[in-house]
């Protein structure tokens, strides 16, 4: 019996994950949408350093949302 409440949690936790996932990449989207909008908008103002720096990722992060190197493109979301 207590292999099936170890299954029955295995199978929260799998579900779990799958959800946390999901917000991650609508997260993940929401903010490459936000980073190309900065971008586009003032890019003398928005350099990949002062986007990275603001955002607290990489400047080759900012680069590759930029220019579209991520999973998938914001215009597309």
């Amino acid at each position: 019996m207590s292999s099936d409440a170890r299954a029955q949690q295995a199978r929260s936790h799998n579900q779990a994950a799958a959800e946390a996932r999901e917000l991650a990449n609508r997260h993940q989207d929401q903010r490459d949408r936000l980073i190309v909008q900065l971008r586009t908008e003032d890019p003398a103002r928005w350099s990949y350093a002062a986007l990275a720096k603001s955002v607290g990722v990489s400047p080759e992060l900012i680069a590759a949302i930029v220019k579209g190197r991520t999973r998938r493109r914001p215009s597309e979301l």
